[in-house]
């Protein structure tokens, strides 16, 4: 198989955003009006007036450990506030040690923000042996977690065995999480040679997330390096550049197929010279 690119994210659980508040019977009046106001203005995409709402949370019980949590993935998801998303995911664990939502948050923030693989391994380990110990029962809100550390045993560590067993524990937490049949079948089109398995997982992942470019881009690779079917791979690629016009070795594959398939060597060109202007060490990067 040829040596390529491939390309994966996350994307979210089917579940709702963590970020947005669930007031239970716990939390005082005050700290309940708070969380509502929180609610209303992130929804509304009224970002200062929901940090401030968040703000009003911590004040109201700085015991809270949930309203860190809330804020730090507020902080993290709309502001890109990563330094102050760690700090309160740290003002939430010191609060709360057994939390096994903000270890996660903690974990995939640590990864995909700081790569900190070490801290992001150690953060994501525990947030899933907390939950299956308190709770005795996968969450749907794990199927990221699984996906993120599979990614990571996958990606940095070479670990293709507990990778996939990660992936397919995301699957079967949440059927529905696209990023993880993404991730799954990357690894078994580049390590397991599963090609079949590949294809179908990929299918999957679009179907449930039609927006997903990651995954039109792996699909193309396969069908352009392992089935041979050009125009297969060129409508996949063309999807990938729609949804994602400065990606730019989607640019660059599809240059390659244009000019070593399709007898395109304008449009090969084209493409390429715009891969380049995006990103002028792409070709050295695959």
């Amino acid at each position: 198989m040829s040596e390529r690119s491939h390309h994966v994210s996350l994307g979210k659980s089917s579940e709702p955003d963590k970020y947005v508040i669930t007031p239970d019977r716990y939390i005082t009046t005050a700290l309940r009006r708070a969380c509502a106001f929180c609610n209303y203005q992130s929804q509304a995409g009224n970002d200062r007036c929901a940090l401030a709402a968040y703000d009003l949370a911590v004040r109201c019980d700085p015991g809270y450990a949930r309203a860190y949590n809330y804020r730090g993935s507020f902080k993290y998801a709309r502001l890109g506030d990563i330094l102050g998303a760690i700090a309160d995911f740290d003002a939430a664990i010191h609060l709360d040690p057994d939390y096994a939502i903000a270890y996660a948050n903690r974990g995939l923030l640590r990864y995909q923000q700081l790569g900190d693989i070490p801290g992001a391994l150690a953060d994501l380990n525990l947030s899933n042996d907390l939950s299956s110990r308190l709770r005795f029962v996968l969450n749907p809100d794990d199927a990221s977690t699984y996906t993120t550390r599979g990614l990571i045993k996958y990606a940095e560590l070479d670990d293709i065995e507990y990778a996939l067993a990660d992936y397919d524990l995301a699957i079967c937490v949440d059927p529905n999480f696209a990023a993880a049949y993404n991730c799954r079948g990357l690894l078994k089109n580049v390590k397991l040679m599963d090609i079949a398995g590949a294809l179908k997982d990929y299918d999957r992942a679009i179907a449930l997330d039609p927006l997903l470019s990651e995954a039109y881009y792996n699909r193309g690779t396969l069908k352009h390096q392992e089935l041979g079917d050009s125009i297969g791979a060129l409508a996949d690629y063309d999807l990938t550049i729609k949804l994602a016009p400065k990606l730019a070795s989607a640019y660059f594959v599809r240059g390659l197929l244009k000019r070593d398939r399709l007898n395109d060597p304008h449009g090969a060109s084209q493409d390429l010279a715009r891969a380049i202007a995006l990103d002028p060490n792409v070709a050295t990067e695959r």
